[in-house]
């Protein structure tokens, strides 16, 4: 078993990514996944059909960081990441 511990203060931008942004990107095929925060950026990996998609930065920009800034106004912006498989 493995123990994950959430840091302080971001409880509420991994309930606001599991509950509402990836069902909101899955509706699309894709697939959203916290990568982890650092400072005011948070980072995150697009995967399925967003894989490539040359509308991540769009997505990204429009959609994930109005919505993670309603619920965290300290974070400045949203880094999209490669995700690399085991």
């Amino acid at each position: 078993m493995t123990v994950v511990s959430i840091p302080e203060g971001q409880g509420a931008l991994l309930a606001l990514v599991d509950s509402v942004l990836a069902p909101l990107v899955a509706k699309d095929g894709g697939i959203l996944r916290w990568v982890r925060r650092v400072d005011g950026v948070v980072e995150v990996s697009l995967s399925g059909a967003c894989l490539g998609c040359p509308a991540q930065r769009d997505t990204a920009d429009a959609v994930l960081l109005p919505a993670m800034r309603a619920v965290d106004p300290s974070v400045t912006s949203v880094r999209v990441v490669p995700r690399f498989l085991p």
